[in-house]
């Protein structure tokens, strides 16, 4: 308990002075920061234009994948009423999802081409 009180005192003593190094720091080179910054933008949108993009296609498939499945089960259910069942709702609900990846897509291209002006 000693250690870990003494532990957390010296690390807060710590980050209390790199803070206090950074708060006076020189101000006079603030247009080369702001030109850094635009230049991290410029390399993040797309990153995360991609993961979006990736993240769509995925879902996509899982529910291409669960339409297969639900259609399997609805062929080998053999009358039995609860398989049926279950295959409509897993069939309605990947249909669900596939419109819901759309409307992602869609979306993601109007508030890109909209919002943050890509073509």
């Amino acid at each position: 308990m000693r250690l870990a009180k003494a532990l957390a005192g010296i690390s807060s003593v710590g980050s209390s002075l790199y803070l206090a190094s950074a708060t006076f720091a020189d101000p006079g080179d603030a247009s080369s920061i702001i030109g850094e910054v635009k230049t991290v933008n410029k390399e993040l949108m797309p990153f995360i234009k991609d993961i979006i993009n990736w993240a769509i296609g995925i879902a996509a498939l899982v529910c291409v994948v669960m339409l297969i499945f639900a259609g399997y089960t609805y062929i080998t259910a053999s009358g039995e009423e609860d398989k049926i069942q279950k295959a409509t709702k897993t069939l309605t609900w990947a249909i669900v999802g596939l419109v819901v990846c759309f409307i992602a897509v869609i979306l993601v291209q109007f508030v890109l081409k909209n919002f943050l002006g890509e073509k």
